[in-house]
């Protein structure tokens, strides 16, 4: 059943209102090495707005809402994204389309809530209409609590207590909680996370989140779902208002198994590690199977990317590490001991392997099919690792890259790119890092010769504004034990988390928060851990700016 006007903010009017306007997605990138660029000024606060649940979201929410883990998400379309991530409220946006998918959605799993579950979520023994109806506004009480992630408002109760009675009286008992469930999750109180109206409470003028909007921005940030039973108690005790409060509750957050899910996908976009699905290789020794090597790549790197985050826990491991993790098909692949079982097991000191720049899963994603990639690999390394903006090749430009000559090595076939001056200016600086991940071939296995050639692996950063990090090098060990130490790769690193905390691309107004965020990451030593605590405790994550009526 479709649901038009059960409260103020329900219906495809509200959600396009909230999130159909037709803003512009190109924001300008923020260069971490330039933090004058940022203006810290305390009384000066960034926008908050609206935030609708992406499907990872979605589906964690109604499996801790109603225990339902059929991944209703996955008829959603795509979510759109702003430099990689996928939950910027700029273009993370309602449509049409979207609206009737939620709508489709709801009632699937409404229908299935009831069958399985009516005892368990609005047990209810009067058989009379009257006390059906009692029971059922008890079910609108504590089920719209979970649901809105808040106390109902009188109106919302008022209505949702209307449908309800009007069902029971007209249908029955079940029919009537389906119909509230597929409402309640048709409305955009349920959908998005809308900061609710206040006063002013601090001298700069800033508004004050209150607990049950704090719980929620730690709950999505830390485990990408609702609150858990704590976090709601402490909402209702009024606290979350303090730092000390709000850290102790990031900090047992982190502690949950939600939380390695939600840094897998932020170490997905992060990465672009959606790239290994479907990956094909054409492997230099015709008599290897590769077929599907994506998915064991990405179960081979999710496995790395979630031991060099919780269990080594810092940056300089992450990019320094001898760790490796290969399943008997991948350890076939790359000359390792297999595992007894299909698990990933721990492989270590393996010849050339530094650190996550030298996991199979990101050499082989950034190559080509038939031959290894230096551009792309240059491009990632300074777009993702540095936040250096990589400017577009110019308009005609054919990106086919040179064919592979068995008489010549990469690095010679690419020498065309200095060739041309009108090439040279942005390839040295991409060519020259990419030149350093030779050892590796386009399958990602590690080599010391290509077409029966020694390889050269010597390469050159350029241009970036930490001096310790410019300069030649000798392999992707060497960079990436420079890059360990680099503090442009902490901000890097910091600034993308901002980003995915919040949603959006930094601006100005965020000085403060994020300035604050990177300076903890570093006397953290690179924890990772005090990097997420941090950004829970900035002023963007605890406050607001006044909308116009509130002023």
């Amino acid at each position: 059943m479709r649901f038009a006007s059960l409260s103020s903010l329900s219906g495809l009017a509200a959600l396009c209102a909230l999130g159909c306007s037709s803003g512009d997605p190109s924001i300008a990138v923020r260069n971490t090495a330039t933090a004058q660029a940022l203006v810290c000024t305390p009384s000066d606060h960034p926008t908050s707005p609206a935030s609708l649940l992406t499907r990872a979201q979605y589906d964690a929410t109604i499996a801790d809402l109603l225990g339902d883990d059929s991944h209703p998400s996955a008829s959603f379309p795509p979510e759109n994204q702003v430099q990689g991530f996928n939950n910027n409220t700029e273009v993370h946006i309602a449509n049409p389309l979207l609206v009737e998918q939620f709508m489709d959605a709801a009632e699937g799993i409404a229908a299935r809530a009831v069958t399985q579950n009516l005892n368990l979520l609005a047990a209810c023994s009067d058989t009379t209409v009257s006390g059906q109806q009692q029971c059922g506004a008890a079910f609108v009480t504590s089920f719209g609590k979970r649901a809105f992630r808040r106390p109902l408002s009188a109106d919302e109760a008022s209505a949702f207590n209307s449908l309800l009675a009007a069902q029971v009286a007209s249908q029955d008992y079940p029919t009537a909680i389906k119909l509230v469930i597929e409402a309640m999750l048709q409305s955009p109180q349920f959908l998005y996370r809308v900061d609710s109206a206040a006063a002013p409470t601090s001298q700069t003028g800033a508004i004050a989140l209150g607990p049950y909007e704090v719980a929620s921005r730690l709950s999505y940030f830390l485990t990408g779902s609702m609150p858990d039973d704590a976090l709601f108690a402490a909402a209702d005790r009024g606290e979350l208002a303090s730092a000390s409060e709000v850290e102790a509750q990031a900090r047992r957050l982190l502690e949950a198994p939600r939380a390695h899910d939600v840094g897998r996908d932020f170490n997905h976009q992060w990465l672009q590690l959606d790239q290994l699905t479907g990956l094909a290789r054409n492997p230099p020794d015709a008599t290897t199977d590769v077929k599907s090597i994506g998915d064991d790549l990405r179960g081979s790197i999710d496995t790395y990317l979630d031991h060099a985050y919780w269990d080594l826990g810092d940056i300089g491991s992450l990019l320094t590490s001898t760790d490796m993790y290969l399943n008997a098909r991948l350890a076939n692949l790359y000359g390792a001991p297999a595992p007894s079982d299909t698990s990933f097991a721990l492989v270590q000191n393996a010849p050339g392997r530094v650190g996550l720049l030298a996991q199979p899963a990101l050499m082989a994603m950034l190559a080509h099919a038939d031959q290894t990639a230096p551009v792309q690999r240059g491009v990632f390394v300074r777009q993702q690792l540095l936040c250096i903006p990589v400017d577009p090749p110019p308009p005609g430009f054919n990106p086919v890259a040179p064919d592979p000559n068995p008489m010549l090595t990469t690095r010679e076939r690419f020498k065309v790119h200095t060739a041309e001056p009108g090439c040279a200016g942005c390839h040295k600086a991409l060519d020259g890092v990419g030149f350093g991940f030779e050892n590796f071939d386009q399958l990602g296995n590690y080599r010391t010769s290509e077409n029966s050639l020694p390889i050269d692996a010597s390469g050159e950063m350029l241009g970036t504004p930490d001096d310790t990090l410019n300069g030649p090098f000798n392999g992707e060990g060497e960079l990436s034990a420079r890059l360990a130490q680099s503090p442009l790769v902490q901000n890097c690193v910091a600034t993308n988390w901002y980003r995915y905390a919040f949603g959006r691309t930094e601006t100005p107004a965020d000085g403060c928060s994020l300035i604050q965020a990177e300076q903890a990451f570093t006397n953290s030593g690179g924890r990772f851990k005090e990097l997420l605590v941090a950004l829970t405790l900035t002023d963007a994550f605890r406050y607001r700016p006044p909308l116009p009526e509130e002023l």
